[in-house]
């Protein structure tokens, strides 16, 4: 599933091939990736359009049109932006023409994520009840440690809840524990405040260097740090730092990985 460093990459293509460049036509091949605006009001609000900037807040990207207000895209489990020239490639939804190629496509295999038309981002952001981007810079340690919370529930479901933090998934969640040290089903309530700052720290780390590392990009996964858990997230794998069998677990009714040995429980 596109995390935030995926949708980080998707927002720089956006920015390349997309910007300050006038969109002759807009094709909606699937009207089911639509979100509250019907294909030929899609259309029109973008055809003649400029999209003239992109920000992107956890799994969301947005883009400003010139005529205000934003584009909006999701990408669900199996979505990207692609440029192409002349044929669209596979499993196209969403194709966005300019006036002379590279076009965009927006591609979903699996159908599961939605676009749409935003007016204003924030107040979108809050009727969704979206938290923080987890690489904003206003977000501080301190901030960070409250979002986390104090009650019962894993540290790992409360890394993935976007209403808590904005971007992080199952396959980020799970490395950036690995690179913590800690167990994903270790209850927020026993993390001290040391802890909460290692854990932010870690975070950041962790998803810039996926995003250096050109997460969403073919054989990405090759770049990635020889001691990143990512590199062996399959049954039958081995610790990248210890060579311990990986173990798992269902958190949150995701697989996580983790290490028995590199990662603790700090009660104990």
């Amino acid at each position: 599933m596109p995390e935030l460093p995926d949708v980080e990459i998707y927002r720089r293509v956006l920015e390349r091939h997309g910007l300050n460049r006038r969109i002759a036509a807009v094709e909606v091949l699937d009207v089911g990736m639509l979100a509250d605006v019907g294909p030929a009001d899609f259309a029109r609000a973008l055809a003649g359009d400029r999209l003239t900037g992109t920000r992107r807040h956890g799994k969301n990207l947005f883009a400003r049109r010139g005529r205000g207000g934003h584009l909006w895209m999701h990408f669900g489990m199996t979505g990207a932006l692609a440029p192409f020239r002349e044929d669209a490639p596979a499993h196209a939804r969403i194709l966005y023409r300019f006036e002379q190629g590279p076009h965009l496509a927006y591609v979903d295999v699996r159908r599961l994520g939605h676009v749409g038309l935003v007016e204003d981002v924030e107040a979108w952001l809050e009727a969704e009840g979206i938290g923080p981007d987890a690489l904003d810079p206003a977000l501080t340690a301190e901030r960070f440690a409250e979002a986390l919370g104090r009650g019962r529930r894993s540290v790992k479901a409360a890394l993935m809840d976007q209403a808590r933090i904005a971007g992080i998934g199952n396959v980020y969640a799970d490395e950036i524990l690995f690179q913590a040290g800690l167990r994903p089903d270790v209850p927020v309530s026993a993390l001290d405040e040391e802890w909460r700052r290692r854990l932010f720290a870690v975070m950041r780390e962790v998803l810039r260097t996926a995003v250096d590392c050109g997460a969403a990009a073919e054989r990405y996964v090759e770049r990635l740090p020889d001691d990143y858990l990512t590199k062996r997230r399959e049954k039958g794998a081995r610790c990248p730092r210890c060579d311990t069998p990986l173990e798992t677990l269902r958190i949150g009714g995701r697989t996580s990985f983790y290490c028995p040995r590199c990662q603790i429980d700090p009660r104990g």
